[in-house]
């Protein structure tokens, strides 16, 4: 399964234990699943996950330093004040379904057709982030941080509470709805009744 410094899992399912053993910073996981874990503040540092689920795990605080994300799912979970902005840039890509991610940061990440369904994303950071092609679906965004962020074509029709800057941001052919004007128009100082 692995050498001493060069830990590889695969297939495996870890439900209300803590992280097998981390080798060096070459710790692979390949297509398991992280069920009812708590993994708050959890040094998860140089990991490599492909193919994996989060179902229901508590990541809050947590730090991603050199870390990859292939097609990673985060389902059901709590990931306040969570750090993906150190991750490594190779093959990103995380999705997340009903999560509370306040406060989390993606800054400078590029996660093209990411999809964030039924999430709480108050006070998130994705400066100089590329989403290209995300959906936001049903999400709360309140306070959360767009600054020189690329949105072409990202999908907040249902998404509620944002406030996007379209001279400081890239939104072409980003969809909102009528409901969202207001955060579009906040910095122009246009009243939408």
């Amino acid at each position: 399964m692995s050498s001493a410094a060069n830990l590889y899992y695969t297939d495996q399912v870890y439900e209300k234990t803590g992280l097998p053993e981390l080798g060096s910073r070459e710790t692979h996981f390949d297509n398991c699943t992280f069920k009812n874990n708590d993994f708050t503040d959890a040094d998860f540092y140089g990991c490599n996950f492909i193919n994996c689920t989060f179902d229901n795990c508590n990541l809050s605080m947590v730090k991603f330093v050199n870390n990859g994300f292939d097609k990673v799912q985060f389902s059901n979970s709590k990931m306040v004040g969570a750090d993906f902005s150190n991750a490594k840039d190779f093959l990103f890509g995380v999705d997340f379904d009903n999560c509370i991610l306040d406060y989390i940061a993606f800054m400078k990440r590029k996660n093209k057709k990411a999809k964030f369904v039924s999430c709480s994303l108050k006070g998130a950071d994705f400066s100089e982030a590329d989403l290209s092609s995300s959906v936001f679906n049903k999400c709360d965004l309140n306070t959360a941080v767009f600054m020189q962020t690329i949105l072409t074509g990202v999908n907040f029709a249902t998404s509620y509470n944002y406030t996007i800057d379209p001279e400081r941001n890239q939104i072409r052919k980003a969809k909102f709805s009528v409901q969202g004007l207001p955060g579009l128009l906040a910095n122009y100082g246009i009243i939408v009744e």
